[in-house]
């Protein structure tokens, strides 16, 4: 949780949990970090606090880039895990903005028709990513209305 109002800066708090998620294992090493743009819609900063937080840990060692391929946990000889497939990192997203609040339960997701033009891909690729999130428990689907986000004790436990 960011505490807009306290004297740690936000870009501090936000590596502070990415710290946090790499120490604990929750992203593993040679695994990929957020992105600015998962920072942004994950902790609702700008993108100059989501690079800032970036920054800071990839001066301490924590993180390297890969030009063209993202941000990546340890050294740069550690191995990359394989990449996300889109609907991965659709659904990814999808779950952030959940656990962020901006997605609330009960209430829909965005339609497939904005799902496709926020990222660039085809309808299959945005059915796939819905599917996963059916399938991991964050949404449900009613016929012929939408799809939704599960109520928060439906959710798939953490870790």
């Amino acid at each position: 949780m960011i505490n807009r109002l306290g004297p740690v800066p936000i870009y501090q708090q936000v590596a502070d949990e990415i710290r946090r998620r790499i120490t604990s294992g929750e992203i593993p090493p040679g695994g990929q970090a957020p992105s600015e743009h998962q920072i942004e819609a994950e902790w609702g900063v700008s993108r100059i606090t989501a690079s800032k937080a970036l920054k800071m840990l990839r001066d301490e060692g924590l993180l390297y880039v890969v030009r063209g391929r993202g941000t990546f946990v340890g050294p740069e000889s550690t191995p990359r895990t394989p990449k996300e497939t889109k609907p991965q990192r659709i659904a990814a997203e999808i779950v952030l903005r959940i656990k962020a609040g901006q997605l609330k339960p009960n209430l829909p997701i965005p339609s497939e028709t904005t799902l496709m033009q926020q990222h660039g891909v085809a309808k299959n690729t945005v059915r796939a990513a819905v599917a996963l999130l059916r399938d991991q428990g964050w949404v449900f689907t009613v016929p012929m209305r939408g799809t939704y986000v599960a109520e928060r004790e439906d959710w798939p436990p953490e870790g």
